[in-house]
């Protein structure tokens, strides 16, 4: 019986949480673990730049980001890397405009953010991905609706 995307982020929510510091606001805790990461062709500053540009932006996207991304930590299975989960939660609520100026450089992130579904480029890009990582993006894609609900 084959499972879907949603079925696995679901089961595989037990004992996967990563340690979130209950004492830290979601802003606080996303640029902690920013911070931490090392991560390809600068991901962690431009996702520096983008809670800097929400916060300047007051327009009540910035905290919603934070804890979608701190959810996106947990919805993973335990052998996931954590750092696409937590980069595709916090661009989650990007336009697509801004996921251009952002993520340019950054396909799997970029294919998660709901704006970008119709764009050509990512159309292209997944057109040509491995199986595996057609999984990993329906299996993130399937735990952003989640954490998007959860957040409502």
């Amino acid at each position: 019986m084959k499972v879907s995307a949603c079925q696995r982020v679901i089961g595989s929510r037990k004992n996967n949480t990563m340690r979130h510091h209950a004492h830290m606001s979601p802003v606080d805790w996303v640029k902690r673990v920013n911070r931490s990461w090392i991560v390809h062709n600068n991901l962690n500053d431009q996702a520096e730049a983008w809670v800097h540009y929400l916060g300047d932006l007051h327009d009540g996207r910035l905290d919603p980001s934070c804890e979608i991304a701190r959810e996106m930590c947990d919805l993973r299975e335990a052998l996931d890397d954590p750092k696409p989960w937590f980069y595709a939660g916090l661009f989650n609520l990007a336009t697509a405009e801004e996921a251009r100026q952002f993520l340019d450089m950054h396909r799997v992130t970029k294919a998660t953010v709901p704006t970008m579904v119709d764009d050509e480029s990512v159309h292209l890009w997944i057109a040509r991905i491995s199986p595996e990582t057609r999984e990993l993006l329906e299996r993130m894609r399937a735990a952003l609706v989640l954490a998007r609900k959860n957040k409502e």
